[in-house]
């Protein structure tokens, strides 16, 4: 019997790659999304969707009692690291949420859930580099969140024997073929990508005086079809485990900002800014334990990830009021 499964947060960036991959696998697919930031039209039309929130627990129930669900992709979340550590009640929510979906697991027996979390759960390393085995410790309030949902879909299954994947995800960047655009950007490559076609005026280096070879942080970036390939994988891991999700290669912010300007063929315009507090010189992972328990390589490079990119923003520019741009990439 065909299996069927809930993706929460799937008509967002990584979400809607996710439920698109799964309806090509031939399972069932409800996606449960609040469009805070998510767009309904990414949502794959062979599934179902519902517009409502984790913590609307009546309205997230209604979904369980509708319909068989066999497994959970729980991408939900609010996830800007800076908003996090001014507005905590709002990051909260995502230990609410995550707390409401386990209940309803137990009540309607679902047994396994495939958790989307964060490098951030570390916080700063010494060495750079991070395993599965590393201290965990967050610099900030959404990588605390993600520690304690963390720690609560663990203690689930120790009290009710559900299953779980526990994906760590680093600097996750990439198309996934939908062309979409982060309508309040956060991360690092749609944000110089903006820059380049006009949106923001200036991009903004934080730090330039790490122990780094170009004094710029570095971080490990992970293509978005590299990263839903290792969540398909895991539907048929037996074991529970934490896996990290990474290339192994770190890039620093100038080597991102001189590769995206070679590539498009743009002049940047950037500005270097003092060092935040809680960012670190470098992180990156070891893949290895992805590797041995899944079979998963990374297949994408960095070069990619910046074309696809730039190709999803040149084509969504003239929506948001911007005049779209031609890609002109050099390879």
């Amino acid at each position: 019997m065909t299996k069927t499964i809930l993706v929460t947060g799937g008509a967002g960036y990584i979400g809607s790659v996710a439920v698109k991959r799964v309806c090509d696998k031939n399972f069932n697919v409800i996606v449960l999304d609040n469009l805070s930031k998510g767009k309904k039209f990414l949502v794959d039309e062979r599934a179902k969707f519902y517009e409502t929130d984790l913590i609307n627990k009546l309205e997230l129930e209604k979904i369980f009692q509708e319909n068989q669900i066999d497994i959970i992709m729980h991408f939900a979340g609010y996830k800007a690291v800076g908003e996090s550590m001014t507005n905590p009640s709002k990051y909260s929510e995502n230990i609410t949420g995550t707390i409401n979906l386990l209940d309803l697991m137990i009540k309607y027996n679902v047994k396994k859930i495939i958790y989307s979390s964060s490098a951030a759960v570390y916080g700063k390393s010494e060495s750079g580099i991070v395993t599965e085995e590393s201290p965990t410790n967050p610099e900030n309030y959404y990588g605390f969140t993600k520690l304690i949902c963390e720690n609560l879909i663990k203690w689930y299954s120790k009290l009710h024997n559900l299953n779980y994947v526990i994906l760590r995800y680093f600097n996750v960047a990439g198309d996934g073929g939908l062309n979409y655009t982060d309508p309040n950007a956060e991360n690092v490559l749609p944000i110089i990508i903006e820059t380049l076609l006009g949106k923001r005026e200036k991009f903004l280096v934080y730090g330039k005086n790490y122990p780094t070879k170009d004094g710029t942080g570095i971080r490990d970036y992970i293509d978005v079809n590299d990263l839903i390939e290792s969540h398909i994988l895991s539907l048929n891991l037996p074991t529970n485990e934490i896996i990290n999700l990474g290339t192994n290669k770190g890039f620093s912010v100038q080597e991102l900002i001189d590769t995206t300007e070679k590539i498009t063929g743009k002049k940047l315009n950037y500005e270097y800014k003092e060092q935040r507090k809680g960012d670190c010189a470098k992180l990156i992972t070891s893949n290895s334990k992805a590797t041995n328990l899944l079979g998963w390589q990374p297949q994408k490079n960095i070069e990619d990830m910046i074309k696809s990119t730039y190709r999803a923003y040149c084509k969504n520019m003239a929506p948001t009021g911007f005049e779209p741009a031609t890609p002109r990439l050099k390879v």
